[in-house]
């Protein structure tokens, strides 16, 4: 049942609208959750984050099968069969399982209503909700947030509607696996799924507009996974510029000129295109209000407030940076502070993330060309993981750590590592950045042996011992 009014309504039911809507609910405000799609969980649960891991798990372990001689395990063959509706079956399950449980916790309480449906400002007060399987319903709000994520970009190339032509929502639920596949966009989706294609027998060709893959992350790290990339068999095109996707019997050829040489042609099965992602605002009536929004998103202020002072919105509606714990750490911070429990919100210098490639790249903090535009004084600590002993019992001992600390208090505002398990490293990163913790004291704290986080300690007690003897 739909009240005629609530204190707040909160649209998107993601990795943002979600937590506000049930902290909100907790404290005991009447809190209406509308959801566009099939259930709670938003673009990570259904067509990002979860899905790709998943796949990503099926890859890793057919490689660990592949390497199974190196760990002293002799199988009789080393011909695995993919079943490939089992993987799709399996990623369906885990979908279908997250989603139930979300809805379950959810509806146990009692002040937050959750609608399945769209919404549409009629102004800054009042809604109308028009459930999926119901009428519309007109409602009035106190205040408002807005959390409706983002959608995949379609470029404007010649072709890009043809059947063949599949975005990063549309290649998860692919019945197949491509005997060929060309990937339009190497950031890190184009990454993540370019190697897990490989991996799975697929014929790769990753397509990049930029002199480089990954162009937001630390170079050096991000050069040394290329090569990687291209080591494995993935065909790796930077400088790159599409002219045309044209269908041809059934499959399509690609068009590009790249480096300024003639336009070349390549035949592929199916397009993968990775161009970006922009903000889901159509049909939410945000011209019936004061809300004022650009090609990057919905404007807000430091607390994310919009142009109408009782309309917020965060996560991915408002542009870059666009990660689902970005936007729960966004969320988090406003239902305090809209509950007159004072906050800060979090700023993108201490932010997180983590590139599932293989291995895993991840990055807390500014890289050197960010510390380098804003003119501060820094120097890099490294450690180079083929000396580190976890990572050369996991066979994984490729890659580097860099920590980035100023050169005056020794502050870290850097953390970058390339490594199988980085992923799991990032969370003391993040801290340690958020607390500006020293490189004397993450020098002094005890890693346990033999673990990755080890490294940490080592590339620190490293840089001060240069330090010293310079």
């Amino acid at each position: 049942m739909i009240l005629d009014k609530y204190d707040y309504l909160v649209i998107g039911g993601g990795p943002g609208g979600t937590p506000v809507a049930s902290a909100l609910a907790q404290a005991g405000k009447q809190v209406l959750l509308v959801e566009k799609g099939a259930g709670l969980g938003g673009t990570c649960l259904f067509e990002g984050c979860i899905p790709s891991k998943i796949f990503r798990e099926s890859a890793r372990r057919l490689r660990e099968l592949r390497e199974s001689d190196d760990f002293g395990l002799c199988l009789p063959s080393r011909d695995v069969h993919i079943d490939w509706s089992a993987i799709q079956e399996r990623k369906q399950s885990i979908l279908h399982l997250r989603s139930i449980g979300a809805m379950q916790r959810i509806r146990q309480n009692p002040s937050l209503d959750v609608v399945l449906g769209s919404a549409m400002f009629l102004n800054s007060t009042h809604a109308r909700i028009t459930p999926v399987s119901d009428g519309p319903v007109d409602i009035e709000f106190r205040e408002a947030v807005i959390a409706t994520g983002s959608q995949p970009v379609r470029p404007p190339i010649r072709g890009v509607d043809n059947p063949h032509v599949l975005d990063s929502g549309q290649i998860l639920d692919i019945n197949h696996i491509p005997k060929r596949l060309a990937i339009i966009g190497a950031g890190p989706i184009g990454v993540e799924l370019s190697q897990i294609f490989n991996t799975f027998g697929s014929e790769v060709t990753l397509y990049e507009a930029g002199p480089r893959i990954l162009s937001p992350v630390d170079q050096d790290l991000a050069e040394y996974l290329q090569q990687k990339m291209s080591d494995d068999g993935i065909e790796v095109i930077t400088n790159c510029h599409i002219k045309c996707i044209s269908r041809t019997g059934s499959g399509v050829f690609v068009e590009y000129l790249s480096n300024g040489n003639p336009s070349a042609h390549r035949y592929t099965d199916t397009v993968l295109l990775v161009t970006g992602r922009q903000p889901n605002t159509e049909g939410l009536g945000l011209e019936n209000t004061a809300v004022k929004q650009t090609p990057h998103g919905i404007q807000v202020n430091s607390h994310l407030q919009t142009n109408e002072s009782n309309i917020f919105a965060l996560g991915d509606v408002i542009g870059q940076p666009m990660f689902a714990h970005w936007a729960t750490a966004q969320a988090l911070a406003l239902a305090k502070n809209l509950l007159n429990q004072p906050s800060p919100f979090p700023v993108t210098e201490n932010n997180t993330a983590v590139i599932f490639s293989e291995p895993e790249l991840g990055m807390a903090g500014l890289t050197e060309t960010q510390a380098q535009s804003r003119d501060i004084d820094y120097a890099v600590a490294r450690y180079h993981f083929k000396q580190d002993a976890r990572a050369q019992i996991a066979n994984q001992a490729r890659g580097q750590l860099k920590i980035l600390y100023t050169r005056d208090k020794h502050r870290i505002i850097g953390l970058h590592a390339l490594v199988e398990g980085a992923g799991d490293l990032m969370g003391e990163a993040a801290l340690a950045i958020a607390q500006g913790t020293t490189l004397e004291e993450l020098a002094s704290a005890i890693h346990p042996h033999p673990t990755l986080t080890e490294s940490f300690a080592a590339a620190a007690r490293a840089a001060l011992q240069e330090n010293s003897s310079g």
